[in-house]
């Protein structure tokens, strides 16, 4: 079996947005993206891609619910009449937003 999809092909990165769930082992991914790849027409994508826009997908979405999390309670602190600049700042900081953006698919998440 050949595997030859380019990884920034957005038919893939779609498939992975859609078929990924956290908790579930890359592998289980892996077959259920390559299903998908096949009904759409794409060669079944090699596991080491999948395994990386997986990380990238989890990543992803991680940042995005702690960063909804920080702004709801910054919104909270507004509305009690407080200013809460810099504890959003640390929040964000400790979420990825100046550090934590640079992937490395070597490092373990």
């Amino acid at each position: 079996m050949r595997f030859a999809v380019p990884g920034n092909d957005p038919r893939l990165v779609g498939l992975v947005r859609r078929l990924d769930r956290d908790g579930v082992s890359m592998a289980e991914t892996w077959r259920a993206v390559g299903a998908g790849a096949n009904r759409l027409g794409l060669r079944r994508p090699g596991y080491g891609l999948v395994r990386q826009l997986v990380r990238l997908e989890r990543f992803r979405r991680r940042v995005r619910n702690e960063t909804i999390a920080a702004l709801k309670k910054a919104a909270s602190g507004f509305a009690a009449g407080r200013a809460p600049f810099r504890p959003l700042l640390a929040d964000l900081e400790r979420i990825g937003w100046r550090t934590g953006l640079v992937f490395d698919p070597h490092e373990p998440p």
